[in-house]
Parts: C-alpha cells; sequence; structure tokens
C-alpha cells in the first residue's frame, strides 16, 4: 500500500532535523483551513478526529484493525499519493506495534476505535523521512484520512450493494454472512452430506466494478473435510446435484487477512458462480 517501509536507515553521518520546519508547516495548514480540534501528540504527530464511536472496540498495541486510508501530500493541491480507493477499495490489516506501516500512520491509528474516522498530521520523522516514497518526496509532511472499519459490516455493506446495483433481489443472506443466490434448483436432487465425494465446476471473481476473474474450472472434494474456504463449502451444502448458484462470501469465510495469490488481496470479498455436477 505504501505504508509498509524498512525501519532500517542508510548510513549517512547526519540526517538533517526537519521537526521544527514540520511543525510550522503543520501549523500553518491548520491556520489556513481553520482547524481548531487538532490534538497535537508529544511526538509531533497532530490527530483530527472525524467521527468518533466511544462505543466501539478501542485499538490497542497488538490489535490488528482493517482499515481505509487516503494519502495526501501538504501541498495547496491536496495531492493524493496512495489510498484505498486506487486497491479495489479492499480494507487493509494492519497490526500495531508491528513497524509494518510508517510510524505515525500506526500512532494515529492506536488513538482510534473500531468505526473511527480521523485525519493525521505526519512529521517527515515519523513518515517516509528523508528516502521518500513513491510520489512522496524526501522529508515531507504528510496527511492521511484513515477509517477503522468493522470489517463483518463493512463487507456486508459492499455485499448489499453489489446487489442493489445489479438489481439481484433473490440473494439470502445466511447467519454467517455468506450470500447464496440460487440460479438453478433441483429440489428433487440429492444433497451433500460429510464424507460425500462433490464435483464442481466453479468461476471465482472478485467484486470489484469489473468482476476480475480470479479463477475457474472443475474439481471434486470431499465434503466437511475443510479442504476448501469456509464459505464456498457452506454454499455448496445448500445446493442439489445440478443446482447452480452465486455465492457472495465475505473475506472471514474466504482467505482472510492472508488474501491469496497475487489477484485476491487480504480483506477481500468474492463472488463464485457455481454448479454441482456429481455427489458420490
Amino acid at each position: 500500500m505504501g505504508l509498509c517501509i524498512s525501519a532500517c536507515k542508510k548510513d549517512a553521518p547526519e540526517v538533517p532535523d526537519f521537526s521544527a520546519t514540520d511543525q510550522e508547516i503543520i501549523k500553518q495548514y491548520l491556520s489556513v483551513h481553520a482547524i481548531t480540534t487538532a490534538q497535537a501528540q508529544p511526538s509531533g504527530l497532530y490527530f483530527l478526529p472525524v467521527r468518533t464511536n466511544p462505543t466501539g472496540v478501542p485499538v490497542r498495541a497488538g490489535s490488528t484493525v482493517s482499515v481505509l486510508y487516503t494519502g495526501h501530500l501538504l501541498d495547496a493541491a491536496g495531492t493524493v499519493f496512495n489510498s484505498s480507493s486506487l486497491h479495489g477499495n479492499v480494507p487493509i490489516p494492519i497490526t500495531v506495534g508491528s513497524n509494518q506501516s510508517i510510524a505515525g500512520f500506526e500512532e494515529g491509528v492506536s488513538l482510534m476505535h473500531v468505526g473511527d474516522k480521523a485525519e493525521f498530521l505526519i512529521p517527515s520523522g515519523l513518515a517516509f523521512g528523508p528516502n521518500g516514497a513513491t510520489n512522496v518526496p524526501a522529508n515531507s509532511v504528510v496527511r492521511f484520512e484513515v477509517e477503522v472499519v468493522d470489517l463483518p459490516v463493512f463487507e456486508d455493506h459492499v455485499i448489499t450493494d453489489y446487489l442493489t446495483a445489479h438489481h439481484i433481489t433473490t440473494a439470502i443472506k445466511q447467519p454467517s454472512g455468506l450470500y447464496f443466490l440460487p440460479v438453478v434448483t433441483n429440489a428433487s436432487a440429492p444433497t451433500p452430506a460429510a464424507g460425500k465425494r462433490i464435483s464442481v465446476t466453479y468461476t471465482g471473481r472478485l467484486l470489484d466494478a469489473a468482476g476480475t476473474e480470479f479463477d475457474s474450472g472443475t474439481f471434486a472434494f470431499n465434503f466437511g473435510r475443510n479442504q476448501v474456504i469456509a464459505g464456498f463449502e457452506e454454499g455448496i451444502g445448500l445446493m442439489h446435484k445440478g443446482d447452480k448458484a452465486e455465492l457472495f462470501i465475505p473475506s472471514g469465510l474466504a482467505y482472510g487477512t492472508r488474501g491469496a495469490g497475487t489477484q485476491i488481496q487480504p480483506n477481500s470479498v468474492l463472488r463464485f458462480e457455481v454448479e454441482v455436477t456429481d455427489i458420490q
């Protein structure tokens, strides 16, 4: 995402201290935009609450949470240098205190609750420092708009928004969060049972605007043996031999915070078009 940078510094005789300059830049930005609610932290970070969810789970050191973000330069245009929207609008997981992202970003997230929105004004020493980053010049103060999302709620909205946009009214939500959309139903045919060998054809797609296909084919698996992702097995369990259906699978029932391969990013909602061709 462009936030993950090495904590190692290149050997150099001395790195100039831009902290005083950075503080003046941040204060000037706040003054120009008449912002009076930004909270200065001892580190030099400024934290600006936008939406607070005090009943949400507070983020702590060691917490893994999912965030949406937009990173801006602190120039007159507010130039965007990176954003969730550039990566499918999929929330990214972050473990606070793991040094997997820049220090100011982790510190800002640690001040939030699940469901909060905030802005971080991050001095260069807590951002990309003298090395800069892609589209970020060296020693730049940066601004992030950040939301810590309740992932199940967020993903449910992603699915229902997709269904609404495609005028789909017959998808059935399961208690797990899976949405099951029957296409062809053969109610008199056998259904899967533990230990049965199930043959299927499938096409797996991302739930992006393009409906990007990440996999397709025919295969067989032993039902109830955890040989496929949980949402896929649950969906197949709702079908009969000869049935066709679509499965909308939240990330917690798919590849979770790990993702898979190069196309399935962490926290990706998936759509499968499936047909049960045989049950033995």
